[in-house]
């Protein structure tokens, strides 16, 4: 999700220095560190089981039927929420966000078929017979366009 993010700043909203604060003195940090880990980076991270609130008009919500889901993340950085209503302006969707409105964990395109990004990690919470709801999601996105 987030390098699809920094693609779509640079080449949507134009803004050529979109880049992440992993890589120093980019003009426009899109994706960045976490909460307050800027000091500790080797045992520190997002890690667990954290609630997403669902916007009630997208295909997360078409793919869980539910305004509240609990996913499973393992990740230090997140997308920098001060971009947010540039994205959106230009077509992204901030479909999921945590629960204390602090991180976006899910993003999709309005004007595509499926195109959803999640920070989390839907295949912890997915079994042989029991697909995780993006992957039935996609799966049926990708039937309907056979």
């Amino acid at each position: 999700m987030q390098l699809a993010i920094i693609e779509f700043a640079r080449n949507v909203v134009k803004l050529e220095d979109a880049h992440s604060e992993e890589f120093h003195n980019c003009k426009h940090p899109i994706v960045k560190l976490a909460g307050d880990q800027d000091d500790d980076l080797g045992g520190t991270m997002r890690l667990g089981a954290y609630k997403c609130n669902i916007n009630a008009n997208s295909k997360m919500m078409d793919a869980y039927s539910n305004t509240t889901i609990s996913e499973r993340h393992r990740h230090r950085y997140i997308i920098n929420s001060d971009y947010k209503d540039d994205l959106e302006k230009n077509g992204l969707i901030c479909s999921g966000i945590s629960e204390d409105g602090t991180c976006i964990e899910a993003v999709e395109l309005e004007s595509h078929p499926w195109f959803i990004g999640v920070q989390f990690h839907p295949e912890f919470q997915s079994k042989p017979f029991s697909p995780h709801p993006l992957f039935v999601s996609f799966i049926e996105a990708a039937v309907d366009k056979i």
